[in-house]
């Protein structure tokens, strides 16, 4: 009888999701939502700020209230009760922002330039944290996977989202408003998967992409990675041992019918790797010199994506398991290379998205001190029939990868948060959309599409949405290429054209040999200058110099920019401005010579080019040195004038 009396008290307990939790934000100004479960029938009330509201529990024990939040402040408790009582403490009422994208916005602050310093001071206790697991889920998830909301402070700052942080940080500086930050984010990701079924349906290609998502099986998904962990990890153990031996390490092993790629690059680039995540091998010969100091050197490898483990002459010399981002740089012990001809032999473990070596060519080499040889050209590489799961170090899976359809991640990561009444967005979001140029020319429409979704299922008006706009990265180039990111910059320039959507120009804070640039803190306070001005009411400057008309006159143009900030500033001696490229009637653009030649126009010519039709400014993967800016120091946007 006792058993029986627990597990009825048991289960008449009310309950909260936990992204209701003690220390959290309620958004200021207007109504918030509290939903829990309950016994069916249950009443159930919430108390804040000397108000109750009451409720009784549905059929299926959900339950929901709507409360007023009132103005900023706090600290606060709140109440709810049902047959037991949950008290949330430390509760503050201001804004809530959600801070969401890829890889760039989950960059955590330990890892950002400047991140270590910046976490000894992060002593901000109206700053509250709230950070979403990564969760791909088939139909939309009423709650988020175990989370809860922190307090900002040293302790806790570290891992959160180093642009969701000091953009957070700005706001409440300049304002003193409670913030709470939401990050749900996850790298490598395509803006399709934080969509809505909804919303996917209302377009062609996504609507069609979506059926192959109602013939999933994730209890067979779950089964087939679990078999494969179980395969993987068995070969795992074997290549652990410092005596693990294979065909393809010895020198005399015929690697003739293998494939040949230049490196660093990404193995989704080479023929027939398009698709592939599990083991490639790569081995190349490389000719040392007898004047080469043979005992003190280092081999540079750039990133590796995921895992490697390096061979030299038949001698193991270094590893790195699943760190995609770090640079390899390993010591080669004495006694191992010789004059002549040295064979490297790196087996490569990628688990999903992109595999292989990436980062910049001068990351690639043997270096003894004195010399360097370069290894940034052709290697051989051939696939490993061993495969690779998803996560090697378990074999508990999500069953489906962020990208495999759209609506994943906003079924997973977005939806448990509707109820909870928000100030607006911040989005760092777009890499993954930008390799081919078909899917960078429908990025507008799609980024759209998931703006309008979310503010229709927030249900609290059209919210401020403030987006990062891509950052310079890759290689510059000799002569101008048509890149993709430059059109995938256009399409978050054309949306920043919209009520309440907003873009913060990074194009001078980039890294051409990473893309996930460090200096995060210019990204979190350009975007926060753009909330301050936009949403409380801040007489700042949040905009750089945006391309307004121009003048074409023979082999002469003259662009007219708006101006924020007093004029144009050209951070060169000689007054050129570097990045503009003009073509003419046959649409082949050249590098262009520019200078300034009033507070807000910039006069382009170019002797190859006789009868300009076309001018284009920092229209580049990488446009390299960036020197136009306002006095506010905030850079010129890039823009083009022509649509061909």
């Amino acid at each position: 009888m006792l058993l029986t009396t627990l597990a009825t008290g048991l289960l008449a307990n009310v309950k909260l999701p936990d992204l209701l939790s003690s220390n959290m934000v309620v958004q200021r100004d207007g109504t918030t939502l509290v939903w829990g479960q309950a016994d069916a029938g249950e009443n159930v009330s919430v108390s804040f700020r000397g108000e109750t509201v009451k409720t009784k529990a549905a059929n299926d024990g959900s339950w929901q209230v709507r409360i007023e939040t009132g103005a900023a402040g706090g600290p606060f408790d709140m109440l709810v009760k049902g047959k037991n009582t949950i008290t949330l403490e430390n509760v503050m009422v201001g804004d809530v922002w959600v801070c969401s994208g890829q890889s760039n916005m989950e960059w955590p602050l330990l890892q950002a330039e400047n991140g270590p310093a910046d976490i000894n001071k992060a002593n901000y206790p109206n700053i509250r944290l709230y950070q979403v697991q990564n969760n791909a889920a088939v139909t939309p998830m009423a709650e988020t996977l175990p989370a809860t909301w922190e307090v900002c402070s040293p302790q806790t700052v570290a891992p959160f989202s180093a642009v969701g942080f000091y953009f957070g940080r700005k706001i409440h500086t300049e304002t003193n408003i409670p913030i709470g930050l939401i990050s749900s984010n996850w790298g490598g990701t395509r803006v399709e998967t934080w969509t809505s079924t909804e919303a996917a349906n209302t377009d062609e290609v996504l609507a069609e992409w979506l059926k192959g998502l109602k013939e999933i099986d994730l209890e067979k998904i779950a089964a087939e990675q679990k078999k494969i962990f179980e395969v993987y990890k068995i070969e795992a153990e074997k290549v652990s041992k410092p005596d693990f031996d294979h065909e393809y390490i010895a020198a005399n092993f015929d690697d003739s019918d293998w494939k040949v790629a230049m490196q660093p690059g990404l193995w989704e680039d080479v023929h027939g790797f398009e698709f592939f995540d599990g083991i490639v091998w790569y081995r190349k010969w490389v000719d040392i010199p007898a004047d080469f100091k043979f005992n003190k050197a280092t081999l540079g490898l750039a990133k590796i994506d995921d895992s490697d483990i390096v061979w030299i002459n038949g001698v193991r010399i270094g590893e790195t398991f699943n760190q995609y981002n770090v640079t390899r740089e390993y010591e080669v012990p004495k006694g191992v290379l010789k004059q002549g001809k040295n064979l490297v032999v790196v087996r490569v473990e990628d688990y999903t998205g992109g595999g292989g070596f990436h980062g910049s060519a001068d990351e690639m080499f043997l270096f003894d001190g004195a010399t360097l040889i370069s290894l940034a050209n052709d290697w051989k590489l051939m696939k490993d029939k061993t495969p690779t799961p998803q996560n090697p170090t378990g074999a508990v899976q999500a069953g489906l990868s962020p990208n495999q359809f759209p609506t994943l991640l906003f079924n997973g990561m977005i939806n448990p948060l509707l109820n909870h009444a928000i100030k607006g967005a911040i989005w760092y979001q777009g890499e993954s959309n930008a390799d081919i140029l078909s899917d960078a020319l429908r990025y507008e429409k799609l980024l759209l599409l998931m703006i309008t979704d979310w503010r229709k299922h927030w249900g609290v008006g059209d919210f401020p949405f403030y987006q990062v706009q891509l950052a310079n990265f890759k290689a510059e180039t000799a002569v101008p290429q048509n890149d993709i990111w430059p059109y995938l910059r256009e399409a978050q320039s054309s949306l920043a054209k919209l009520p309440n959507i907003e873009a913060a120009c990074i194009i001078d804070i980039g890294d051409a040999a990473d893309i996930h640039p460090r200096n995060k803190r210019d990204v979190g306070e350009r975007l926060a200058l753009k909330s301050l001005k936009n949403d409380y009411g801040f007489d700042v400057i949040a905009d750089g110099p945006r391309y307004k008309t121009s003048e074409l006159n023979g082999d002469k143009a003259t662009v007219t920019f708006e101006l924020a900030g007093s004029q144009l500033v050209v951070n060169n001696k000689y007054g050129y401005v570097n990045g503009f490229t003009v073509a003419g009637p046959d649409k082949v653009f050249h590098y262009a010579k520019a200078s300034m030649v009033a507070p807000d126009k910039i006069e382009v010519s170019c002797g190859a080019v006789s009868n300009i039709k076309a001018v284009r400014f920092l229209w580049a993967d990488n446009p390299g040195e960036i020197n136009l800016y306002n006095n506010k120091g905030l850079p010129a946007e890039p823009f083009r004038t022509d649509k061909w």
